[in-house]
């Protein structure tokens, strides 16, 4: 029996080409179609051929299929591969109210697809780091013809700022997310009311990098000392006002006014964080022993670097995507004895665990990025790079149904020293050697932070804190 060649227009298609050029369903179909037409008979071909019925039919099949096959493709390709937009970036102040009745702004960037000319853009003056350098078109409009867009929110770590992973943020905005970060309050010991911080998005509170360090020193003493005053404080300045931005984002996408409206997909909402941050993900993706702090509407969460306490019994609880991203020096500084891994070990499937090579706590963070512009930077350090292409395909798979993601989470990278996921039960796969847990490295969280004592007006002010949570200010 003569074999006819797979051939469309007269061109060979191999079935590699197929596989690589299409989504992997549709290039299994298509490879699967053409296989089956290579052992057709000439004989067979003739009898399709004589019947117009027949021929006409098939013709119209194999158009309809390429038609879907190939925009498949291109939607593959143009979220997954190519940069597609330039980036908008908006400032907006949100007045949050405590249950007390106390008034807060909470100061939130939003970076966006767009089609408008970027500029040159600095995004603040970190006396610890210097300026962050890119591009992006502030205050434009939202490139709608695209939307509505996935959305994400990012939590910063305790005293950073909503710009703490702008590469990260841009990098999804250029593929067509919608991603949102507000400034968080942290507040410093004894009493734990007045703010304090690295960096802020518009710059306020912000206090001398030593200053703060010897700071952020005693609030992981007093916070790893008591489990009940860190969950207190992770109730008033973070799950709530987590919860409560999602919310604010929803009613721009709702408002005619905003240049939001209609541009966001409500039901398609992931989440990201960095250490604290990390934390205020997992609290409310289900790690919290109290439900209430569960928020639903998120569908798969990204976590850079955190740790596990106070979490580390309650971790099973997680029942969304998740994807873990450590240093191989990135010991936790709080509890440094329970591991960072603890988290991947205790979700439920599907769940990544990937450890960066030659980093520490903060090369998730833009510093990461070195001196380069924070553009050039994804494409040229492997660190970011690994980060943001990683971070993409977990959300292209897990928010968008994009089986395009799965390609590249299905490989490991020379920037991972250790990659293990498992997204189907008894189906892990490894790659590499986990290396030993670290002491935090040059640079690391560990070796920066000191410490102070406590004395009792810092106990008496835990126990007012506690009796306020305990007797009904919970969210």
């Amino acid at each position: 029996m003569i074999q006819m060649k797979k051939t469309i227009g007269g061109i060979y298609i191999s079935r590699k080409s197929l596989r690589d050029n299409f989504n992997p369903l549709s290039g299994r179909v298509l490879t699967a179609i053409f296989s089956g037409l290579g052992k057709c008979s000439i004989l067979s071909w003739y009898t399709i051929k004589k019947d117009l019925t027949k021929r006409i039919f098939f013709i119209f099949f194999i158009i309809i299929l390429f038609t879907y096959s190939f925009s498949q493709a291109l939607l593959s390709k143009a979220y997954s591969e190519e940069k597609v937009f330039n980036v908008g970036l908006s400032l907006l102040d949100f007045e949050y109210k405590h249950p007390d009745g106390k008034q807060e702004v909470v100061t939130t960037a939003i970076w966006y697809p767009t089609i408008e000319t970027p500029q040159p853009y600095t995004y603040y003056n970190n006396r610890g780091e210097g300026n962050v350098e890119s591009e992006v078109v502030l205050n434009s409009s939202v490139i709608k013809k695209d939307g509505p867009y996935p959305f994400i929110l990012f939590a910063h770590g305790a005293f950073g700022t909503g710009y703490n992973v702008a590469y990260f943020a841009e990098y999804l905005a250029n593929r067509g997310y919608i991603v949102v970060a507000p400034d968080y309050v942290d507040t410093k010991p004894p009493d734990y009311t007045q703010q304090i911080a690295f960096a802020r998005i518009k710059g306020g509170n912000v206090g001398n990098p030593l200053q703060v360090l010897r700071v952020a020193g005693q609030f992981v003493k007093d916070m790893a000392e008591d489990r009940d005053f860190f969950l207190s404080y992770l109730a008033e300045h973070r799950f709530r006002h987590t919860s409560f931005v999602i919310d604010k984002i929803i009613e721009l996408n709702r408002d005619k006014n905003s240049i939001f409206y209609q541009t966001i997909k409500e039901d398609v909402i992931g989440v990201c964080g960095h250490s604290e941050g990390g934390l205020t993900i997992l609290g409310k993706i289900g790690a919290h022993p109290d439900k209430q702090f569960k928020d639903n509407r998120i569908k798969a969460a990204l976590v850079f670097s955190a740790p596990a306490y106070p979490f580390e019994e309650s971790l099973n609880n997680i029942a969304v995507p998740i994807m873990l991203m450590v240093g191989d020096n990135d010991s936790p500084a709080v509890h440094p004895e329970l591991p960072r891994r603890i988290i991947y070990d205790k979700a439920k499937l599907p769940k990544f665990y990937l450890v960066l090579k030659n980093a520490t706590h903060f090369s998730f963070g833009n510093k990461g990025c070195g001196q380069l512009p924070l553009d050039q930077a994804v494409e040229d350090n492997p660190q970011p790079n690994a980060i943001c292409r990683y971070g993409l395909a977990f959300f292209e798979k897990y928010l968008r149904g994009n089986l395009s993601g799965g390609k590249q989470l299905d490989q490991t990278d020379p920037a991972w020293a250790y990659y293990i996921k498992e997204e189907k039960e008894g189906g892990a796969l490894e790659w590499g050697k986990e290396p030993p847990p670290g002491e935090g490295g040059p640079g690391g969280i560990r070796s920066k932070l000191g410490g102070g004592g406590k004395g009792e007006f810092m106990k008496r002010r835990r126990g007012e804190r506690l009796r306020r949570w305990r007797g009904g200010d919970k969210e």
